[in-house]
């Protein structure tokens, strides 16, 4: 990208509030921006720390977000992304965008908060109507996107992945055991 050009512009969006939209055409591969933001290390070991977590925080490791500024801000989940985020803070086009789209990620990709969930408003047919942390994920979605995901969340969901366990509570415990280790702010 040129210094002082620009590939996305923010405005209303169908799916919610604002979001973000293509400039112009944007190749498969290509950078789209880089999130921006403070760098929040948070431990989320139950509902009620996760109520009190930034409700913009975006996943970039183990008890890691960034609460994004500017165009972080406004990129909206979609069931059907055309982008993902590439190592922590690159969100890249999966797929060719065209002038005038707007570019939206998977949120499953970049949480492994099990006790976030959001309705998803995206309005694909493929649309999985709650969003959940990556370790809920249905294994055939987690396979087609996989490659895009961050490696951080790659391995959440091989060692993590909800099917992996009994039930919800030897999960839960696994995972709250996994998080709180070497936590330190």
């Amino acid at each position: 990208m040129k210094k002082g050009s620009k590939k996305i512009y923010v405005i209303e969006s169908k799916i919610h509030n604002k979001g973000i939209f293509a400039v112009k055409n944007i190749k498969r591969g290509e950078i789209v921006f880089i999130i921006k933001g403070k760098k929040i290390k948070f431990l989320i070991d139950n509902e009620e720390r996760a109520k009190i977590a930034g409700l913009n925080w975006i996943g970039i490791g183990k008890n890691e977000w960034i609460n994004p500024v500017n165009h972080g801000l406004f990129i909206n989940h979609s069931c059907n992304p055309n982008s993902a985020i590439l190592g922590r803070v690159a969100v890249v086009a999966t797929r060719n965008i065209k002038k005038g789209e707007e570019v939206t990620f998977d949120y499953s990709f970049s949480e492994a908060d099990i006790f976030w969930h959001v309705k998803c408003r995206c309005g694909n047919k493929n649309c999985r109507k709650i969003i959940k942390s990556i370790q809920f994920l249905p294994h055939k979605i987690f396979t087609q996107y996989k490659n895009s995901a961050p490696k951080y969340f790659q391995k959440v969901y091989e060692k993590f992945n909800v099917s992996n366990f009994k039930n919800k509570q030897e999960f839960r415990g696994k995972w709250v055991n996994f998080i709180k280790k070497d936590f330190n702010v």
